[in-house]
């Protein structure tokens, strides 16, 4: 698929789901918005994808936020894309270039590449699961090793997971209850959707087994978002900033809504239990799986 600039060009199903892919969201809703014109639903989330880019634009809200809203409007998009008919085609005036990937190849890269999700106090053991995939040429992208100092967290995170073959995620009951975590692992389910990403759990502590641990969790990020508030309805009172707050805010209501959906897409997917002597078995499947996919 090669656009050029303002050019009427005849999108089918396959090409809309590409520039979903490619991040040209403007053009897919355009393509959409010609193919369903009196849809309501696609007018809906035109309207808040153009909500989304002037709030980015006049910057009221956090990299973080504006990401994590921009992948659940496009997985809106995606769904209703996939109910389109195969056979659909519709004339489309494209605001922007698609780069012709004839012209302009992906790199290549030697083996599978991992985004490994983990909360830091898991440290120790993120990096027993990144030197043993190293050690079968799995190449994995750290955090604490790839990430350029003053880089924004948000955009580190989005790149990371797109660029990856794998988001392997180091569940805990301290990962779940991390509002990084969490966004990494609502993006990576958009990701599943849209370009064939693959999302692999493995099992550092098994507490989200248990029925409560909704419940509980959500009780404790109610008690941050409770602090939050109070200290920013303190902050209004006497006139000083909270822009530190924001982000903080954001992720965490984040948390509290997707936190079930998190829950549920890894009671619905074969986990890898590493804990204590399951590591050895338990890293060998998951180092076959990613070799063996790719």
């Amino acid at each position: 698929m090669n656009h050029s600039l303002q050019s009427i060009s005849a999108m089918t199903k396959n090409d809309i789901l590409d520039l979903l892919v490619n991040d040209e969201v403007t053009n897919a809703i355009k393509a959409l918005r010609a193919a369903l014109p009196d849809d309501n639903t696609i007018l809906n989330l035109a309207g808040q994808w153009n909500r989304l880019q002037k709030e980015k634009t006049n910057g009221v809200i956090t990299s973080e936020y504006a990401t994590m809203t921009g992948n659940i409007i496009r997985n809106s998009l995606i769904e209703l894309t996939k109910r389109l008919p195969d056979e659909l085609t519709v004339d489309v005036v494209l605001d922007s270039p698609t780069p012709n990937p004839v012209n302009n190849p992906a790199p290549k890269k030697n083996g599978p590449v991992v985004f490994l999700s983990y909360n830091h106090e898991d440290l120790e053991q993120a990096h027993k699961v990144k030197d043993f995939l190293n050690a079968r040429g799995v190449q994995v992208t750290i955090d604490s090793e790839a990430m350029q100092p003053g880089e924004d967290i948000a955009a580190f995170i989005n790149k990371c997971i797109r660029e990856a073959d794998v988001t392997l995620s180091l569940v805990s009951s301290k990962s779940l209850l991390s509002a990084w975590v969490g966004m990494e692992s609502a993006n990576t389910m958009v990701g599943e959707k849209i370009a064939d990403k693959r999302f692999i759990a493995v099992v550092i502590d098994g507490s989200f087994f248990k029925l409560s641990f909704v419940r509980e969790s959500t009780a404790v990020i109610d008690q941050r978002l409770k602090e939050l508030d109070e200290e920013i309805a303190f902050r209004m009172q006497e006139r000083i900033g909270i822009e530190d707050l924001q982000g903080d805010l954001s992720r965490n209501r984040e948390l509290r809504q997707n936190l079930p959906k998190i829950v549920a897409n890894l009671k619905n997917r074969l986990n890898i239990d590493i804990t204590g002597d399951k590591f050895q078995p338990g890293m060998e499947k998951v180092a076959q799986s990613i070799t063996t996919s790719k």
